[in-house]
């Protein structure tokens, strides 16, 4: 339509006078949406329709003469366009290129220009005529999608600075003071990322629902947005009394498919109303934010996962201590530590007396609230150092390193009292508690087995003279 437009006034200009082809160039861009400005050969603004008007915020009056270098962000583009394309011995050629342009009020934007002379005959002075449109919004559109990208394709980053760096990057396009994340549970509203220039929004903080901005959002289930809540219904709302924002944009935060939270961002400042681009473009913040933290949870479960799994393979269920796998591992490397630097590993097999009956009375769960309470006396008084686990039903394996077998004789000591001074309670009754141990100090060369039945032998002898007490083998 443009490029019509443009053909059909270059035929007409040739059999045209300046001013009658000023009149025309006036009547057939009138309604043209795009600013249209035409000037003379020596660059002065000779016509403008009311679009180009509104753009560089110039009336026509204020227009018509002025030089475009005023139209220019730098005077540089404006000299080099006129030593290249706008002068007297300029072709028809019609061009289209970006160019920063100036409005009256100082402001500066991105313009799409498509310009080029038009002539009164092959020898005539050029008219020069420019079409000219606002595009800063798609280009800066453009460059925060591509910044957007960058933050959440880049491996190096965590998800702590990722998320940091989406909100601050929001703050900086949408040219607002404040940036938050909010978690909400049901009417629980708590912040959990912030971006603001004085600190006054602190990460933790929580609020009602009902009294912030955010409970518009989540009402529209979509993006929300005011410009000037002052002179809105929302200034009636509590809100506004509590926070005094008067410019505000938020979009809900899904993850999974369901609602999580809300991205916003604000000024105490009134802002220009927000377009359809400004609501498609937080929505796809949001969208980003949303992905981050599904992401993030899922990692946490997996490694939650993986952590348990471990746990299975080297704990004890019942008890919390370990297993009999880690302790087959454990014993491995503390024999060979102890051989390698000659260095004492003394090994004690624990078991309780009289288990079964204890079992056959009071049932299996009074075996097991045993076998908890042995597990609590013994962590208690072992070292950190040593390791202690569940060797099979209600037998237990001790692991000593660079401990002599006297002392370590002590120590068991200590466990077996402990154990019989500590009764179990099974409905209101006092149950009293005993062990038997034994316990051997591992020689050079030996192999666990060896060690195993050393102790295991030291063990039975305990059990054969009378119980409750630590013999050494």
């Amino acid at each position: 339509m443009k490029n019509l437009k443009e053909g059909r006034i270059a035929d007409e200009a040739l059999a045209l006078d300046s001013q009658s082809l000023r009149v025309l160039l006036a009547r057939v861009f009138a309604e043209v949406s795009e600013a249209v400005i035409v000037s003379d050969v020596d660059r002065q603004v000779v016509m403008t329709n009311e679009a180009a008007n509104r753009l560089f915020r110039y009336t026509a009056d204020e227009f018509a003469g002025l030089s475009t270098a005023e139209l220019y962000e730098r005077r540089e583009d404006f000299e080099q366009l006129g030593a290249t394309r706008y002068n007297a011995q300029a072709d028809d050629a019609r061009h289209t290129y970006l160019m920063r342009y100036r409005r009256r009020d100082g402001s500066v934007f991105e313009g799409e220009t498509t310009a080029g002379a038009i002539r009164h005959g092959d020898r005539g002075t050029p008219l020069f005529l420019g079409i000219i449109r606002d595009v800063s919004s798609h280009i800066a559109t453009n460059k925060v999608l591509h910044s957007l990208n960058q933050i959440t394709s880049d491996p190096t980053r965590g998800f702590e600075q990722r998320r940091r760096e989406i909100v601050e990057l929001g703050v900086q396009h949408f040219a607002m003071a404040y940036g938050v994340v909010a978690k909400i549970d049901g009417q629980r509203y708590e912040v959990k990322e912030a971006e603001s220039p004085d600190g006054s929004i602190a990460v933790g903080a929580i609020y009602e629902l009902p009294d912030t901005y955010c409970y518009h959002v989540l009402s529209k289930r979509g993006p929300f947005g005011v410009h000037h809540a002052g002179e809105s219904k929302l200034n009636a709302h509590p809100c506004y009394a509590k926070f005094r924002l008067e410019s505000y944009l938020g979009a809900p935060i899904t993850v999974d498919g369901r609602v999580y939270g809300v991205l916003s961002f604000s000024s105490s400042l009134p802002s220009s109303p927000f377009t359809q681009q400004d609501y498609d473009l937080i929505a796809m913040f949001a969208q980003w934010l949303g992905h981050e933290i599904a992401r993030e949870q899922d990692l946490a479960a997996l490694r939650h996962a993986h952590e348990r799994l471990q746990t299975l393979a080297t704990q004890d269920e019942l008890t919390g201590l370990a297993n009999r796998r880690l302790l087959s591992e454990q014993l491995d490397h503390e024999l060979n530590r102890g051989q390698r630097y000659t260095r004492n590993l003394s090994v004690a097999l624990i078991d309780f007396d009289h288990f079964k009956q204890l079992n056959d009375r009071y049932g299996h769960a009074a075996g097991d609230a045993a076998l908890k309470l042995f597990a609590d006396i013994a962590r208690q008084t072992l070292r950190n150092s040593d390791t202690i686990g569940r060797w099979g039903g209600e037998e237990f394996l001790a692991l000593l390193p660079e401990t002599t077998l006297p002392a370590a004789a002590n120590t068991l000591e200590r466990l077996v009292a402990r154990v019989r001074d500590t009764p179990l309670e099974i409905e209101g009754e006092q149950i009293t508690l005993t062990v038997s141990a034994g316990v051997t100090c591992a020689q050079n060369d030996e192999t666990p087995a060896q060690v195993l039945k050393r102790a295991d032998d030291a063990l039975y002898s305990a059990k054969d003279d009378g119980r409750d007490r630590v013999n050494c083998g």
